[in-house]
């Protein structure tokens, strides 16, 4: 069955997010920021979705159109990548990254319950494989892009006017992007059911890597402290294995934003890596994660979730501890190695968890379950941006780099817990 052909339109548009989402933090450590700042840049991103994604939510429940939220959320990006480029002040970026997440999330609410709605259950972890694959393909080819760019045009026009025209091309990359997704996104043909908040939280933005995560979204709705106390304690519709599962991704992610939030920064400051060869990296990273998709669903259909998504927990601890060896000075040749099994086991990480969680969250609730387990990956996101920045600017970059490797390594045993299995 051929891909439909608003995956045409993601494609386009992670262009833009995949040069952006490297451009950011390279313009911010220009303007003078340092790791702690970086990082805190990036968990304002993060804690924005959990705004974003129940304002968002509350209007997309009162509609059943998609097409004007993604077309939104793609013109919305667009503007406020071209006023990156008039920015002189690193104070700014911060409103300016909290815009430009709070309007992609008008755009991510749509997304994946689109591909699941599109597919039967047991296509999901194939199809939901190759929607990340299509974007995976847009944010390498952004991040060449931006290797390119910054190369060339640094050389000709200085470094501030070679990261700020390329936050001008991103913008009409994005506009680009909306114009597709206005010819191909499908609207409903009649009006459907209505769904509950949470069910339009499910597609924020699952195929964005490592930096677009969320907070906490199903918690709103139970404010007062004995429905917390009674959600940790896994007493909700969901069930202890599901809520357990949440633990552990909880954890993963803190683990994976303790090392790269400040990575960008540790590459520029610490190696003394040039803006092309920070670009160059990250296209090895994503170029590699787009093959891995289908080694992942192979894996997850011969080992089963659960040891998939524990096979890379394990090898991202060790390529954890890699980081800090290089930091240190030793096998620095393995740095684009350790990276590129960065991209694989991410692969792994994101399919495993996404079709588990789809699978443990009984159907009438899935929507929730899904829009939880991205809500619960910002909050993640949240805490380990905040960490990992400060933690490398007051003790060097070992130690985000070792703590994310040990919380990885105590977060294998909660995903292995399994009660019943998962069907």
């Amino acid at each position: 069955m051929s891909a439909p052909k608003w995956y045409g339109a993601f494609l386009v548009v992670n262009v833009a997010l995949g040069a952006f989402s490297q451009l950011l933090p390279l313009y911010a450590y220009f303007l003078g920021a340092g790791a702690g700042e970086v990082g805190l840049l990036a968990a304002v991103g993060s804690a924005t979705n959990i705004v974003a994604s129940l304002f968002w939510g509350k209007l997309a429940d009162l509609s059943p159109r998609r097409r004007p939220f993604v077309l939104l959320g793609f013109v919305g990006v667009a503007a406020c990548y071209a006023l990156l480029a008039f920015l002189t002040r690193r104070s700014a970026l911060f409103p300016l990254n909290a815009g430009a997440t709070f309007l992609w999330m008008a755009a991510g609410t749509a997304t994946t319950l689109l591909v699941l709605a599109t597919f039967p259950k047991e296509r999901w972890e194939r199809e939901i494989g190759r929607f990340n694959a299509y974007g995976g393909v847009g944010w390498t080819v952004g991040l060449v892009l931006g290797a390119l760019w910054t190369t060339v045009l640094t050389r000709v026009v200085g470094e501030a006017w070679g990261l700020r025209s390329l936050a001008l091309l991103l913008a009409v990359i994005a506009g680009g992007a909306g114009w597709l997704a206005l010819r191909s996104i499908p609207e409903p043909r009649s009006p459907s059911k209505r769904t509950g908040l949470f069910d339009w939280t499910l597609g924020v933005g699952t195929f964005v890597v490592e930096r677009l995560r969320y907070g906490p979204t199903h918690l709103v709705e139970a404010l007062s402290p004995r429905q917390l106390v009674r959600f940790l304690q896994g007493r909700t519709a969901f069930g202890p294995e599901l809520v357990l599962c949440y633990y552990g991704e909880l954890l993963s992610f803190v683990g994976f934003a303790l090392v790269f939030a400040p990575f960008p920064v540790f590459l520029r400051q610490n190696l003394g890596w040039p803006n092309e060869w920070v670009f160059a990296l990250y296209v090895a990273h994503h170029a590699i994660g787009i093959f891995a998709y289908e080694w992942a669903r192979r894996a997850i259909a011969r080992w089963g979730h659960r040891p998939a998504l524990a096979f890379a927990l394990l090898v991202r601890v060790g390529i954890f501890v890699g980081f800090a060896a290089v930091g240190k000075g030793k096998g620095a040749w393995l740095l684009p190695l350790l990276f590129a099994l960065a991209g694989i086991t991410w692969s792994f990480f994101q399919l495993a968890t996404t079709a588990l969680v789809s699978r443990l969250a009984p159907a009438e609730l899935r929507g929730q379950g899904l829009g939880l387990y991205n809500a619960v990956a910002g909050l993640g996101n949240v805490i380990g941006a905040a960490l990992g920045g400060y933690l490398a600017d007051g003790f060097g970059y070992a130690a985000p780099f070792l703590s994310g490797a040990a919380l990885l390594f105590l977060t294998l045993p909660i995903f292995l817990v399994e009660s019943r299995p998962a069907s």
